[in-house]
């Protein structure tokens, strides 16, 4: 790319045409993605669609009990200190999931609410069982697979989440797969093809090549600059060709 001196017009053309070149594609993909994400039904992305639509109330839960299993829990592991404890529905009874602190690093216990016994991970049977009674309608498991820990890497549609975890995949158009955390003992993820799509969308909305999910990278972050200087190459030409303002600025100079 030649610039010519003193040729102010000559010279904000051709690095307009060369930045609008350069980055046109990635204002395409922005583009695109953002018409995806404004049209698309968020509901299905998430595979809410397919889903029963209830939440669950527990009466008369007594706290005693839940500190009864921590107790136990307490006799075979020192604990530091503790995080939370969430209340879940597993078979249609109350079940705690208790989270603390294990030498600095997070750990879950699940605690039976109604005796306080501590209660061991999801079976493959329970965690299949768990996945059909979330569904709205019955849809056929066309096949199982049992993700371990540090088995997804940072592309996978499962990545970030708990793990060791049952992957159910449905019979369905939508191509729906089903992820039931055995350790929380719950519905942890639900995926299609619709999801896919966005999240390829997304990562290339974020320039984010490497886990698809950070909007801080450098990458994002020059192409915005860059795309902020095209804008204004370009209004700075409308700016130097516009015969109105030509016109203008002669009737200045004249006075």
């Amino acid at each position: 790319m030649i610039f010519k001196k003193n040729n102010i017009n000559y010279n904000t053309r051709k690095a307009h045409r060369y930045l609008g070149l350069f980055i046109g594609i990635q204002f395409l993909f922005w583009t695109l993605g953002g018409l995806y994400f404004s049209w698309n039904n968020m509901d299905d992305v998430h595979g809410e669609t397919l889903l029963k639509h209830q939440r669950t109330y527990f009466k008369d839960i007594n706290f005693s009990i839940l500190q009864k299993g921590i107790d136990s829990l307490k006799t075979t592991v020192k604990i530091d200190s503790t995080h939370s404890v969430r209340l879940i529905d597993v078979f249609g009874k109350p079940v705690a999931q208790y989270r603390y602190f294990k030498k600095g690093h997070l750990q879950l216990q699940l605690i039976d609410a109604i005796n306080g016994d501590l209660k061991t991970a999801l079976t493959a049977d329970e965690s299949l069982t768990l996945a059909k009674s979330k569904l709205a309608s019955p849809i056929p498991i066309k096949k199982t697979t049992l993700l371990e820990k540090n088995s997804t890497g940072k592309h996978h549609e499962y990545r970030g989440r708990a793990l060791p975890a049952y992957a159910f995949e449905l019979d369905h158009i939508s191509n729906t797969t089903i992820y039931v955390s055995t350790e929380q003992a719950q519905v942890t993820s639900v995926r299609n093809t619709n999801w896919r799509i966005f999240d390829f969308m997304w990562m290339l909305h974020t320039m984010d090549y490497d886990t698809r999910d950070h909007i801080t990278n450098w990458v994002l972050r020059i192409f915005s600059i860059l795309g902020l200087v095209t804008i204004c190459s370009g209004f700075y030409l409308f700016f130097l060709t516009s015969p109105t303002i030509k016109k203008l600025r002669g009737k200045k100079k004249r006075k």
